[in-house]
Parts: structure tokens; sequence; C-alpha cells
């Protein structure tokens, strides 16, 4: 199971924390996932999700896909992808609620 992370930027730092897991076919044909959506291959620092729900700064929804997500012909390297939905609509999509917890 990949993870859908809520992240935002403070200066040049990534910040975020996990959401809630889901399937990779689900989240690629859901929230929009593809390989010219890679993002970054760090992780971003973790931090508690009222401290991400509470910025001020633009958010983010990624998806993050390790080695165990792969499978057979699976285009997507390992490192975390930008869902071009917000991640309000990234959760309606996947129907999880906004007080969900990984």
């Amino acid at each position: 199971m990949a993870k859908l992370w809520i992240v935002y930027r403070e200066a040049l730092r990534l910040l975020g924390a996990p959401l809630t897991d889901v399937a990779v076919e689900t989240a690629v044909s859901r929230l929009d996932i593809a390989p010219w959506r890679l993002f970054t291959a760090q992780p971003p620092e973790s931090v508690a999700l009222e401290q991400v729900r509470a910025s001020r700064e633009r958010k983010r929804a990624l998806v993050e896909i390790t080695e165990a997500d792969r499978y057979e012909l699976c285009g997507l390297s390992v490192a975390f992808y930008e869902s071009p939905y917000s991640p309000d609509e990234c959760m309606r999509r996947l129907n999880v609620s906004a007080t969900a917890t990984p």
C-alpha cells in the first residue's frame, strides 16, 4: 500500500504527514499519478498532521511509492508523486474522512 501525504513548504524544507494508505492502482487512477508527476525522491520531514493542517502555506498531496508498492510493468520509480488535485479533493476521491489518521 502506498501512502498519501499532505505536505507544504517552509522555506526550503518540505514538511508533511501521511494521511492514509492507498493501493497504487487506486492512486494512479483516482489521483492522476503518473511518472511525469515525480515530485521528489527525498521524503518530507515528518510533522504532526495537526501542524500540517494548521499551516497557512499551500498544501500538496503526494503519493509515496516504495519498492514494495511496485508491481510488474509498473512505470513508477520509488519516489513521491504529486497529484494535480488539492488534498481535500484527493480525500474526496478516495472517500477518506478529513479526520483520518494513518
